[in-house]
């Protein structure tokens, strides 16, 4: 037999026992076993929708101590109108607690004039603060600066000309002015307005209501009023910690005196007072013209009682015409007496009962 038809044969006979496999064999404990389970320790499945939450440490403390919050000295210079330099330091003094850091703040005291940043610095060395805060005022231009103490270096300034000379207005400029430089939020005060019946008001081109408060960036704003038609504007100041109610009154006349006033009706008394006047004169004439009449018939009578006496007492024709024109004389005086003080009385009713 040939060699190749060997190998075929012995390849035949090996593939159906190759085919074949070996059988599986039982364990010879079940899994099941009860004590199997006793000592076996069960594994919660953990849920598909939970998720474990990151691990977060716990705060660190810095490693350098926070810096001491600053102190402030305020510090006021030049001719404040009115004198007020106290209340344009209160002012500036209520900005500096709004600034961030800062802790205290005082009033500084200097020799006046201290117009340069050695003054300033020797100031706020004395009273033991970081920075000064200095606020001057010439000739309506305000002026604030910031000055740091430790570095003797002035490191903010902040200037607005052209301010009234009121001190409410320099007050309000000085806030706004340190509030740029010190505040970078920016201040706030509150303004109340009253106003009388029948007037308009605005703030800034915003309506406003008689007696309603706004708050508002201290400083200057503009107040319009509108009253029958025309407006009328004003300065309105708005400080930090309040500004005093403002309060806005009518200027045009009442209604009765707006309406065309008729015309007078003449005075009753006119021509009374003036009847009363002549009456006056008359009465002065009369007792004038009473008193030479008088004085005449007293003449008359003695030279007639003389002649009387001469004769023997006796009566010559002459001398009784005589005697006789001076008793007429005398009645005359008389009736000239009573027209006068009857005049007299008529012209004074005349002129001041009527």
């Amino acid at each position: 037999m040939k060699p190749g038809s060997l190998c075929a044969l012995v390849l035949a006979a090996a593939l159906p026992a190759l085919g074949q496999t070996e059988p599986q064999l039982e364990p010879l404990v079940p899994k099941d076993a009860p004590w199997l389970q006793k000592n076996q320790k069960k594994k919660k499945p953990k849920p598909a929708d939970q998720t474990e939450p990151p691990l977060t440490l716990p705060p660190l403390a810095p490693l350098t101590p926070s810096k001491t919050a600053a102190s402030v000295g305020v510090l006021v210079q030049g001719a404040i109108p009115g004198g007020d330099a106290a209340r344009v330091g209160e002012g500036l003094r209520a900005v500096a607690r709004k600034a961030p850091g800062v802790a205290e703040t005082s009033l500084l005291q200097a020799p006046d004039p201290c117009a340069d940043q050695a003054c300033w610095v020797t100031a706020g060395i004395a009273r033991q603060v970081d920075r000064v805060l200095v606020a001057g005022y010439e000739s309506g231009a305000l002026r604030v600066r910031v000055v740091d103490v430790k570095t003797r270096k002035q490191i903010a300034e902040a200037e607005q000309a052209g301010i009234a000379a009121d001190p409410a207005q320099v007050t309000a400029w000085a806030e706004a002015l340190a509030c740029k430089l010190m505040v970078p939020a920016g201040c706030t005060g509150e303004v109340l307005v009253v106003a009388e019946e029948g007037l308009e008001l605005a703030i800034d081109g915003q309506p406003l209501r008689s007696g309603e408060k706004r708050t508002l960036p201290v400083g200057l704003h503009s107040l319009r009023v509108r009253e029958g038609g025309k407006d009328s504007s004003r300065r309105l100041p708005v400080l930090i910690e309040g500004s005093l109610p403002v309060t806005i009154a009518a200027t045009r006349a009442p209604a009765a005196a707006v309406a065309a006033a008729p015309a007078p009706a003449p005075q009753q008394g006119s021509w009374t007072r003036t009847a009363g006047y002549v009456a006056g004169g008359a009465a002065v004439a009369a007792l004038a013209a009473g008193a030479y009449f008088g004085l005449k018939s007293k003449s008359d009578i003695d030279s007639a009682e003389s002649a009387y006496h001469a004769n023997g007492n006796a009566w010559k024709p002459a001398d009784l015409d005589t005697l006789n024109s001076g008793n007429s004389k005398a009645h005359t005086a008389n009736a000239l007496f009573i027209a006068s003080g009857v005049l007299l009385a008529a012209g004074a009713a005349l002129t001041f009962a009527f």
